[in-house]
């Protein structure tokens, strides 16, 4: 622990994209899981299936069967993806809770979050042939007028909360125009143009009168959305084992940053790894939050997310919290022990597990996958098992704190030394020149360090202001 940091016990009384692309982007994990062993599915039974698909409740539209639809949930559950639904599975457990605050907030019905496992497998870093990113799978353009920023610090589409904003104010437009989710889910992967033309060919707003209108793929879309509907309500039925992630990647929350701040700085003040702070903000391309006065979200496990909190607050013009750093810059921290701890809930009367999960501050899938429930039913008495964080770090500038191990050092060039461009024409023109601030500063102070600077050209580069005071650690690109 730095002595910049104290840890405060918690309350003692606390209980806390192109489909056939489809089965390679279930390649890439993205999570430090381990593959749980999978007992043998069952054998396939058309008529059981189709039974199940009339079972799911509040269904985004009917949930038809037909032969492409079946290939889909054979291709989720059988042949050589039961691995990789075990993948998929266990990423539900991150990101289906932004979805479903995201999507209740706006009124639209909860089983969209069913089309980003068709999009990208619920993988952050997924990216098509033909360049769409991110979880929702948006093409640059219209990733940007959806809002998503995309520039050389950030690539929003990989953002988990603001990828599903956009996806949903999309997805709305789409409904507000045809009046059917299944004609919204194809323009969503064919566009608005294509439907519309499939919809005057075929004369009906009827997308199983219609499909035939429209490119194999968008006709395809709406199978394989009912496939991976399919794989997610009824995974357990066929012995499909999530591979859930290790808790600092469960019990996580976030915050809103508008300030720039580094993941070195940010890794200073909780203790975490580069790569577990990069492996739950997949978003930022540098290491750094850019500044942005809407507002970046920073995600980390809640048992630090109160010291960046603390650290933010100190930042105010009426504190000095960045004098109590050292200059150097942080690199990596040392392992952490065990940081969380059990204990047991027992369920009183005719509570839910939506009301359980609320009074736990916890979601329904951690609660679902802590206890291996098979259904979301709960009985009086019922013993369900809760995992905490045994500490709540926080951050009070008390004394300096000090460096971590620095693992990027450039060794020192052999030969005399000589100063850095003395002139404007000594500055290279080829490749890129980047600088990292020593100090908190900004653009203004370095270009009295190195005067062959222009300050506006840097700033207009870098999307900050003159005066801005960028934190130490940030990295700024000269040319």
């Amino acid at each position: 622990m730095f002595p910049g940091s104290k840890v405060y016990p918690m309350d003692s009384q606390y209980t806390p994209m192109p489909l056939f692309l489809l089965l390679m982007l279930l390649l890439a994990t993205g999570l430090n899981a381990t593959l749980a062993a999978a007992t043998p599915a069952p054998e396939y039974n058309e008529e059981e299936v189709i039974s199940r698909l009339q079972e799911i409740e509040d269904p985004l539209f009917e949930l038809k069967y037909n032969s492409v639809v079946g290939g889909y949930i054979r291709g989720y559950l059988y042949r050589n993806s039961r691995h990789k639904a075990q993948l998929v599975t266990g990423r539900a457990l991150l990101y289906f809770p932004i979805m479903e605050k995201y999507l209740a907030e706006q009124g639209v019905p909860e089983k969209l979050k069913y089309l980003s496992v068709v999009e990208s497998a619920l993988n952050p870093h997924a990216v098509s042939r033909v360049g769409a990113v991110g979880l929702w799978q948006f093409m640059p353009g219209t990733g940007q007028d959806y809002g998503l920023a995309i520039n050389d610090y950030v690539d929003e589409r990989k953002d988990p909360h603001k990828s599903t904003q956009a996806a949903i104010a999309y997805l709305k437009k789409a409904y507000d125009k045809y009046g059917d989710w299944a004609l919204a889910l194809a323009a969503y992967n064919g566009g608005s143009g294509r439907v519309a033309r499939a919809i005057k060919r075929g004369r009906s707003k009827d997308f199983w009168k219609i499909r035939r209108y429209m490119p194999r793929e968008t006709r395809n879309y709406v199978p394989a959305y009912i496939g991976a509907t399919y794989l997610m309500e009824y995974y357990k039925a066929y012995g499909v084992q999530p591979a859930y992630p290790e808790l600092d990647l469960q019990i996580t929350g976030s915050v809103k940053v508008y300030d720039a701040i580094s993941f070195y700085r940010v890794a200073q003040l909780t203790g975490l790894s580069l790569d577990y702070i990069r492996k739950l903000n997949p978003s930022y391309k540098r290491d750094l939050l850019p500044r942005n006065e809407e507002g970046n979200f920073l995600i980390l496990p809640k048992r630090v997310l109160q010291a960046v909190t603390d650290y933010l607050e100190a930042q105010r013009p009426d504190h000095l919290a960045d004098a109590f750093f050292a200059e150097d810059r942080v690199e990596a921290a040392p392992p952490a022990p065990e940081q969380y701890q059990q204990t047991s809930y027992y369920v009183s009367g005719t509570e839910t597990l939506p009301e359980v999960a609320k009074k736990l501050n916890c979601s329904v899938h951690q609660l679902a996958a802590w206890n291996q429930l098979q259904s979301d039913s709960l009985w009086a008495g019922q013993e369900l098992l809760v995992f905490f964080p045994r500490e709540i770090r926080r951050f009070q500038p008390m004394s300096p704190m000090p460096p971590l191990p620095d693992i990027r050092r450039l060794p020192v060039p052999k030969g005399p030394l000589r100063p850095l461009c003395p002139s404007p024409a000594a500055l290279p023109v080829v490749g890129k020149w980047y600088y990292t601030l020593r100090n908190r500063q900004t653009v203004a102070d370095l270009s009295q360090q190195l005067p062959f600077l222009d300050p506006d050209a840097v700033a207009r580069l870098n999307g900050v202001e003159q005066g801005d005071k960028l934190p130490r650690g940030t990295l700024l690109r000269l040319n």
